[in-house]
């Protein structure tokens, strides 16, 4: 059947439009944050109340709107920044489209409020669902007031798809901990629910921003990093080593003082650091990186997040090359592998087993999956392992141990990380586990995202073992830790763990709190490939590994073991 083409209604249009530029309610506090830097704020207050979807409003002292042009600005395309298309090579404003308010204004309910410079009085508009519904005059100070309340009111399809309300509170913090760094000449204010959550005065430098946001011991340990080449310019402030990531979250791009994102700026960044860090680490680090306008295209997205270099190449050099001066002097951590000693013969490696040895089971009884919420469960009995040769362990990363009629391969990574998974689950669904106390508490500074999260998880974190008491934000300082715990740097795993649990929760407002917590914990507290075990922990690897509910996973869904056959075995070599 044909359908006539047909002009869409302007509200349509509209709506259409304004989902493009503001996806989550996030989008629209970003939006809104950068036309109050752009009017040339230096003193930012947000106010929350509830979450950001239920109402939140943003006041700046900038040079404000004309009462004449309250309604203009409100209009699609309607901008200050642009006069040509020739306009957008010399760009040095963060907004430019003027889609933002409008955007903003159709799928909500919208105040705008403004008294220009050497005006008398503000003015204001009020609007909902992009229709005007009053205006007149205001008291206020010169600059601009924008508050936004029942966001997607009008768009339910939209809503049943936010985040949750926990998740993107600390995306907001990220978000305003990147233009702090971005913008250290302004002074940044967040209250929530009446409750000041931030408070950062102007600075005069970077490093005291830095300073500001994750305390000054942190910030004092940050590396300087200065260079420049054929007009582009970079700062930098690099992270130590043992400040690595178990995610790219401690990283912060800003060009031309915008936050983007950007593989090519993170491997250089990555490239910079060499072996100083290990595979699956990230480094933490802030780059300030100065292009010529011209040189940079920054209408890639709607959402503005990415920017398109014209010589990749050029950019990726300059900041490796840039990073790595100062890292340059750093040692690496190097894994000493002994040596020297005349290799032991076959025989010798070979003794008979011990007889009260306990028995390798390889067949477990079916059950329903831990990651569904099952706990660990006792497995019917399966082969032994045979009685003759030991285990061993290979390349530091499999153990092999003979079992009856062949051999089997464990992977200690994912058999630990299934051990401590079902373990985790069943102490944070069952009795509170007692905490391992650490004869010298350790003190971690967190990023404001991070220790925003750690408060929601406390009862959780508590449930798991952890003692935490929180210094001042964003420092904790860690008393205890989950029971039978073994790593080097209680501080590196609390953090691993929050970014693990960010990276998975705050996606929908139905999250199993108990399943991300316990996932994180048991994929950044697990032996890992490389970690040299003994003949008695590779033995209890295993036991504890056959008596979990489903032995033959990881939580991700990744084997632990395979078993070959010894028929198989014989048939390969002809026997």
């Amino acid at each position: 059947m044909e359908h006539p083409i047909r002009r869409l209604a302007p509200e349509t249009a509209t709506h259409i439009a304004a989902g493009e530029v503001i996806e989550r309610p996030l989008s629209a506090l970003k939006e809104l944050l950068e036309n109050a830097l752009d009017a040339g704020a230096r003193a930012i207050e947000v106010r929350v109340e509830g979450s950001l979807d239920r109402g939140f409003q943003i006041a700046d002292d900038g040079v404000g709107i004309a009462a004449s042009e309250l309604e203009l600005a409100l209009e699609r395309h309607a901008t200050s920044k642009l006069r040509s298309l020739d306009d957008l090579d010399r760009l040095e404003t963060l907004g430019f489209r003027g889609e933002a308010l409008p955007s903003i204004a159709a799928v909500s309910r919208l105040r705008l409020t403004s008294r220009a410079r050497g005006a008398d009085a503000a003015s204001y508009v009020a609007v909902e669902g992009g229709v005007t519904s009053g205006r007149g005059d205001a008291a206020r100070a010169p600059g601009t007031t924008v508050e936004v309340s029942d966001l997607f009111f009008n768009v339910p399809a939209r809503r049943k798809f936010l985040s949750s309300p926990a998740g993107e509170m600390r995306a907001a913090y990220r978000l305003l901990e990147a233009l702090a760094l971005a913008f250290p000449e302004v002074a940044w204010r967040m209250v929530v629910d009446g409750r000041d959550r931030l408070d950062w005065p102007a600075a005069t430098s970077r490093r005291e921003r830095a300073s500001a946001l994750w305390g000054a011991r942190h910030a004092a340990q940050l590396l300087e990093a200065r260079g420049e080449r054929d007009g582009l310019a970079i700062e930098a402030l690099l992270g130590l080593p043992e400040h690595g990531r178990a995610s790219r979250g401690g990283q912060v791009f800003l060009v031309n003082r915008r936050w983007i994102q950007s593989p090519v700026l993170a491997q250089a960044l990555r490239q910079g650091y060499g072996n100083l860090l290990p595979a699956g680490r990230f480094p933490a680090a802030i780059l300030w990186l100065s292009v010529p306008p011209a040189r940079l295209d920054v209408n890639v997205h709607p959402t503005k997040r990415e920017v398109r270099f014209p010589t990749e190449e050029s950019v990726f050099s300059l900041v490796a090359g840039v990073c790595a001066r100062p890292l340059a002097s750093l040692q690496p951590p190097f894994t000493v592998v002994r040596g020297g000693g005349t290799e032991p013969s076959w025989a010798d490696r070979v003794r008979e087993r011990p007889a009260n040895q306990t028995d390798l089971g390889l067949e477990s009884r079916s059950g329903p999956d831990a990651t569904a919420g099952g706990g660990a469960a006792t497995p019917a009995p399966a082969p032994p392992v045979a009685g003759e040769p030991e285990m061993w362990q290979l390349h530091r990363t499999y153990i092999l141990a003979p079992v009856r009629g062949g051999l089997v391969i464990i992977d200690q990574h994912a058999a630990h990380e299934r051990i401590l998974y079902e373990e985790a689950f069943a102490r944070l669904t069952g009795e509170r586990a007692s905490s391992q106390q650490l004869l010298f508490p350790a003190v971690v500074d967190l990023s404001r995202d991070q220790f925003e999260l750690l408060l929601e998880l406390g009862p959780w974190l508590k449930q798991l073992g952890w003692d935490l008491a929180p210094l001042g934000p964003p420092t904790v300082v860690i008393q205890g830790v989950p029971p039978g715990l073994r790593h080097e740097s209680p501080g590196q795993l609390l953090q691993d763990v929050l970014d693990g649990v960010s990276e998975r929760s705050g996606r929908t407002a139905h999250e199993n709190v108990a399943e991300h917590l316990a996932r994180s914990f048991a994929c950044h507290a697990a032996t890992r490939a490389g970690d040299a075990l003994t003949l008695p922990e590779m033995r209890a690897l295993a036991d504890r590994l056959f008596a979990t509910a489903r032995p033959h996973g990881d939580p991700h869904g990744r084997v632990t073991f395979v078993r070959l056959d010894l028929d198989e075995l014989h048939r390969r070599f002809g026997r």
